[in-house]
């Protein structure tokens, strides 16, 4: 009925995997859950032990792929009709997970979202909690705000999609870094007129980066953006639901990119503090990225 695929890079799996397989053994789920490592870092032992439970079959690549890449690997070994991809930083918090997303199969959705959490106490670690603070203040979505936004708000850390829907579209391989391969594979849904339904099943987001990573990944994220931006003029109708394009077609009309190149130059190094202080800014971290986009 259904593959449940997680691509892997740098964490540990186990307890994840675990989880899903009981969910599976428990409720005699016709399932299988493929994991594909791309050429991890680090080596988690743990990890290549999954592949002798029942359900799961297990790959580690040579060569890194890739985000989009990978996720079109891991859907060309699926069997079933029906794909969960799951983010390998996840966590399960619902015994009913897999069941939520076989409710859709039967109701017959294309593609359903599931959503995310964080925990709700900060993490002890300071060096994380920028991260978290991000996460619960700008990715966390109640299930209402995402239905009125089903395209904004979707995400592939936790999301079924049928196979043909995705063979017929697939993860833009342009993108390999990290950020915005969800946003051209929404935008290509949308396209389409394959509607995103959205349910309240969310995964927890435990695989928290200290500030000074999370803010590399968002450099590669706005990176990707600007890519994107230059090679697909599809994005542009699409200005009013992501925020940062949204204030860079501002700031173009209003003729003030050298002033956020200038920003940059001078006081980029002084956003980063403060990003790593124990009272981070959010409206600092927007300025940041914008400014950081212009300085490309």
């Amino acid at each position: 009925m259904v593959s449940i695929l997680i691509p892997v890079f740098n964490h540990k799996i186990t307890s994840l995997v675990h989880d899903l397989c009981k969910q599976i053994e428990e409720n005699s789920i016709d399932a299988e859950i493929i994991i594909v490592d791309d050429a991890s870092l680090i080596n988690f032992e743990e990890n290549v032990k999954v592949s002798d439970l029942k359900y799961v079959r297990y790959e580690r690549l040579q060569n890194n792929i890739g985000r989009s890449k990978i996720r079109n690997y891991l859907a060309s070994l699926a069997k079933f009709d029906y794909l969960i991809f799951i983010d390998c930083d996840a966590g399960i918090v619902d015994e009913s997970f897999i069941n939520n997303y076989i409710d859709c199969i039967k109701k017959e959705r294309e593609v359903a979202c599931g959503g995310l959490l964080y925990e709700k106490k900060k993490p002890q670690n300071h060096k994380l909690f920028f991260r978290w603070y991000y996460g619960v203040k700008r990715e966390c979505r109640e299930l209402h705000d995402r239905i009125k936004n089903p395209y904004k708000s979707f995400s592939s850390f936790n999301f079924l999609i049928k196979k043909e829907t995705l063979e017929n579209i697939n993860f833009n391989e342009d993108i390999s870094t990290y950020g915005h391969e969800d946003t051209l594979l929404g935008i290509e849904l949308k396209k389409q007129n394959v509607d995103i339904y959205h349910i309240d099943n969310p995964l927890l987001h435990d695989g928290l980066e200290d500030t000074l990573q999370f803010i590399h990944k968002t450099n590669q994220s706005i990176e990707n953006l600007k890519y994107l931006v230059k090679n697909y003029s599809e994005l542009y109708p699409l200005a009013e639901s992501i925020k940062l394009i949204k204030y860079v077609h501002y700031a173009k009309k209003i003729g003030v990119t050298r002033i956020f190149r200038l920003i940059y130059k001078i006081a980029g190094k002084m956003f980063v503090k403060n990003l790593m202080s124990k009272y981070p800014s959010l409206y600092i971290f927007d300025l940041y990225k914008i400014c950081y986009y212009f300085s490309l």
